[in-house]
Order: C-alpha cells, then structure tokens, then sequence
C-alpha cells in the first residue's frame, strides 16, 4: 500500500512537472507566432524602406564626383589667396627692408634710435 502511495506521488509530480513543461512550450509557441504575424505584416514595409535606401544611396553615389569638383574648386581658391598673401607680404618685406635702410641712414632716424636706446635703459 505505501508503494501504491509513493508511486502516486512520483507519478503526480511528473504530471505537474510535464504541465508546466507543456504550458511554457504554449507560451513560447504563442510568443513566435506573433512575431511570425508580425514580421509578416512589417516585411513589405522594410522592403520600402531598402528600396528607399537603394535610391539614395544611388543619387549620392551619383552626386559624389560633383562634390569632389566643388571641393577641388574650394582647395585651388585657398591655395591661390595663401599664394597671393604670402607673395604680398615677401614683397611687403623686401619694400619695408629697403625703406627701413633708407630711413636708418637719415640723421633723425640715428637721433631716435639713441633715444629709444636711452629710454630703454633708463627702464
């Protein structure tokens, strides 16, 4: 008789056990399909949006060289006013160099100098 009881016991726990097994494996199955359902309903849409992707990346793909020519343009104007400053101030050098020498040689310019010389040592 206790055996009878004791397997009774085993056999309801492997059925409460094979229930909850059986119900998680509905859960799972329910949870699935309704992502099946959805993915069903969302797929035309995604292939929207890939086409969309597809054709701009196609008119970027197509206006890139333009970019490039306008970029090109933009480097060539900044490389030609650096050019024109730098031209500009070696010309403005050489004029100020022989300006400088000129003025040094005048008597007014050798009396200042002293004097800037002298105010300078004083401080």
């Amino acid at each position: 008789m206790v055996f009878k009881i004791l397997i009774s016991i085993v056999f309801i726990a492997e059925l409460i056990i094979a229930f909850s097994i059986i119900f998680q494996l509905v859960k799972f199955d329910r949870a699935i399909n309704k992502t099946i359902i959805y993915l069903e309903k969302t797929n035309p849409k995604i292939n929207e949006l890939l086409d969309l992707f597809h054709k701009i990346s196609g008119q970027i793909l197509e206006l890139i060289p333009i970019w490039l020519e306008n970029i090109k343009e933009k480097r060539d104007e900044i490389i030609l006013l650096q050019a024109k400053s730098l031209m500009s101030t070696i010309l403005f050098w050489c004029i100020n160099i022989k300006v400088i020498k000129r003025i040094a040689k005048t008597r007014f310019a050798k009396a200042a100098w002293k004097g800037l010389t002298l105010i300078r040592n004083v401080i």
